[in-house]
């Protein structure tokens, strides 16, 4: 049975893509008051006073997670 994925574990394994979600990703590394678990709620309240730029990467990050089978999410 697969392990399954926190939003920042599955961020983590997406830091060398190349793409914004990456740089995204190694941004988000960075900050030590991320949450470490939870569901869309939690991160919609953490960026919601983030810049419009870095919320619209967060929703493509957000959507790319959910698609990932069997993410765990609260």
């Amino acid at each position: 049975m697969a392990t399954t994925l926190t939003f920042p574990e599955w961020l983590a394994e997406q830091q060398d893509r190349g793409d914004e979600v990456a740089e995204f990703a190694r941004e988000v590394a960075h900050l030590t008051d991320f949450p470490q678990s939870g569901g869309k709620a939690i991160y919609d309240g953490y960026f919601e006073t983030a810049l419009p730029a870095q919320q619209i990467v967060y929703e493509r990050a957000w959507t790319e997670f959910s698609a990932h089978p069997e993410p765990a999410v609260s």
